[in-house]
């Protein structure tokens, strides 16, 4: 809110937890306590003038407001944790028939969401997203993933696929909201990558997108990655 000030009713810890530590999968958090996502808070914060400034419209930066909210978990709810790494299951991508074209490497890198000037627009009610994607290499693109697939894509992708150079192509796919079956629950901690070619929404899922669009695939496996440990915790907050 203006000048900094946040206001939440009734979340869990869980919840707390996902935005001032980035969690986006319970993978990435160990040893909660039982009351993580029952217990329900309020939380009324507001920063001091000396981050947010004097104007009741100064934005602060969240970077800033989710540390602050990390230093009021540790103080109110006497918080101890610690990082380690454990093994998480996750996205790699891999070139099964490579089908892309060689990028210009003039073009500028990146993506946007639509068709490139001159190209047919492929989306419709069912396959509401389509990505183009210039003079990107396949590390580029698999970390990218989580940004262009949201819902699919929760913990970074890692590159295996082999391919040396960057490429031009488009993705054309359903999202994972209109999709039915296991592509409904989506994300990496969820199994799969959406759906299948059955699914009955008659959508193509991020996966079968790739797969079939693309010549790689998505494949989920087991590799380190920095998992956050609760060691201590108090459910009452301390005054």
């Amino acid at each position: 809110m203006p000048g900094g000030r946040i206001e939440a009713d009734g979340i869990t810890m869980k919840q707390v937890f996902q935005l001032a530590f980035d969690i986006t999968t319970d993978d990435l958090i160990a040893n909660t306590p039982k009351w993580f996502d029952e217990t329900k808070y309020s939380i009324v914060a507001k920063t001091s003038t000396a981050v947010s400034g004097a104007g009741q419209n100064t934005n602060v930066d969240i970077d800033d407001l989710k540390a602050m909210l990390r230093q009021l978990i540790t103080e109110r709810f006497k918080l101890k944790s610690h990082y380690e790494e454990r093994p998480v299951n996750a996205y790699t991508l891999l070139a099964d028939k490579p089908k892309m074209a060689k990028a210009d490497p003039s073009n500028r890198t990146g993506f946007k969401e639509g068709p490139s000037t001159g190209q047919a627009d492929q989306r419709n009610a069912i396959l509401g997203r389509m990505v183009t994607v210039k003079n990107m290499t396949m590390a580029q693109f698999a970390e990218d993933l989580q940004r262009l697939a949201g819902g699919y894509v929760r913990l970074p992708v890692e590159d295996k696929t082999g391919l040396e150079g960057a490429y031009d192509f488009t993705l054309t796919f359903t999202p994972i909201g209109l999709l039915g079956g296991r592509g409904g629950r989506g994300g990496d901690a969820a199994g799969p990558a959406g759906g299948d070619a059955s699914d009955p929404t008659g959508g193509l899922s991020l996966s079968d997108a790739i797969n079939k669009q693309l010549g790689l695939k998505l494949e989920m496996r087991k590799r380190p990655m920095r998992v956050l440990v609760i060691d201590q915790m108090e459910e009452k907050p301390v005054d």
